[in-house]
């Protein structure tokens, strides 16, 4: 499952949900990031986002090879990064799905947040990510707008997504 969403728009809150709901094994891979960043800045280096894609996408490759229900989220601003976690696994095998919530709700959401835990943005490129990320062209199965949603709610309705997922792999197989 790969959420896809501005930054503050619930994507971790979701991965949160489907992890103690469904049993995915949810990256949270700002973290992954944050250290990867952390690691340039030691060695004196720039991070680029080809380094850092083949640092973090192996290791959700892992789990998918490893047979796990795996969640994961991008803000979808760096086609760079959603192309490459789209290909990791084939259109009939993922679900990628919107995430979505107004900009104010968005900003509200990060600035109640521990700073140390985020990758540092300013307002004006939390603005830019989100017009992004809003934007972003990717196939998805649906679109969660995610501002009042309950944890029932937001399970159920992954859980029917992929209910039907299910349900047309098995239609294909048999067809």
């Amino acid at each position: 499952m790969l959420l896809v969403g501005p930054k503050g728009s619930g994507k971790s809150h979701i991965g949160r949900v489907l992890e103690r709901r469904l049993g995915a094994h949810f990256f949270h891979v700002e973290p992954l990031w944050m250290a990867y960043y952390a690691e340039c800045r030691r060695a004196g280096r720039e991070p680029s986002i080809p380094e850092g894609i083949a640092r973090v996408h192996p290791r959700i490759a892992d789990a998918l090879r490893a047979g796990d229900l795996v969640c994961v989220e991008t803000t979808g601003a760096s086609h760079e990064i959603l192309e490459g976690l789209l290909s990791l696994a084939p259109p009939s095998e993922r679900l990628a799905v919107r995430v979505s919530a107004p900009l104010e709700v968005c900003l509200e959401r990060i600035a109640a947040r521990d700073p140390s835990m985020q990758i540092p943005m300013d307002a004006a490129t939390i603005r830019k990510v989100h017009a992004l990320s809003e934007t972003a062209d990717f196939p998805s199965a649906f679109t969660v707008t995610n501002v009042g949603l309950t944890d029932d709610e937001i399970a159920d309705a992954f859980r029917r997504a992929l209910a039907l997922r299910s349900k047309a792999a098995k239609s294909d197989f048999l067809a």
